[in-house]
């Protein structure tokens, strides 16, 4: 079992910091930038259909722009959970309503390694994270079978005091931490409504795309929570 989490959030990159002295092994990397962490001074860049997390300097970062090409100078960091930036500061997710869930057979029109996967559904296709490594677990051609939940949620101010609420996962029996296949959570804003009730959603490495019981429930801009679990049919 494997599992993805995203997390819409943004950073602001004010004030001042002091540089950091230059490290063993600091390369220049180059990429389109899809998040950073100013507590960790990282930036994550897509590069050549993968994501590489590199450990910069403060005054570079404050030059960093959300999916603009940049160019960074310091040491790849090791495989962290990636943030999404959003355009309204560090907020925390909150569930509205109850999730809507989906489950479908298909098959895999093609495999990303880095994890992403399109499927051929009975209801058309989609798109989806999985874990990386995909190629050595789903085959294109393969049958697999999807549940999908979709929450709508608030995006609240993270300094906001919020009363805890659990994020469904489906149904009651479905839990990430024993239920095999690969598991990934998306937590963004809904770009695109398309024909049959697909949902097209942002994510870090490109939309992803769902289908929602009832996709009139929805309007471009609303801020909702994916859950997909997809593995291998019996």
């Amino acid at each position: 079992m494997r599992t993805l989490t995203a997390v819409a959030i943004a950073a602001l990159l004010a004030g001042c910091a002091t540089a950091s002295p230059p490290a063993a092994g600091v390369q220049t990397f180059s990429g389109e930038v899809w998040t950073w962490d100013v507590k960790d001074s990282t930036v994550t860049l897509w590069q050549d259909g993968r994501r590489v997390r590199v450990k910069t300097t403060p005054e570079q970062m404050r030059t960093l722009q959300h999916h603009q090409f940049a160019r960074v100078t310091g040491t790849l960091a090791p495989p962290s959970d990636l943030l999404i930036l959003g355009p309204v500061g560090p907020v925390t997710a909150v569930p509205k309503g109850q999730p809507e869930v989906v489950e479908l057979k298909g098959t895999v029109a093609s495999v990303d390694p880095s994890g992403r996967l399109a499927i051929n559904s009975e209801r058309g296709p989609i798109h989806v994270w999985v874990a990386a490594g995909a190629d050595q677990r789903f085959k294109v051609g393969e049958p697999v079978t999807m549940r999908s939940s979709v929450q709508a949620v608030d995006l609240v101010p993270a300094s906001t005091p919020t009363i805890p609420a659990p994020a469904p996962v489906g149904a009651p029996s479905a839990s990430p931490s024993t239920e095999p296949g690969d598991h990934a959570v998306v937590t963004g804003r809904i770009m695109g409504i398309n024909p049959g009730g697909v949902l097209v959603v942002e994510s870090p490495s490109g939309p992803i795309q769902v289908l929602a019981a009832d996709s009139s429930r929805y309007k471009i801009g609303d801020a909702v929570q994916v859950r997909t679990t997809v593995r291998t049919a019996s």
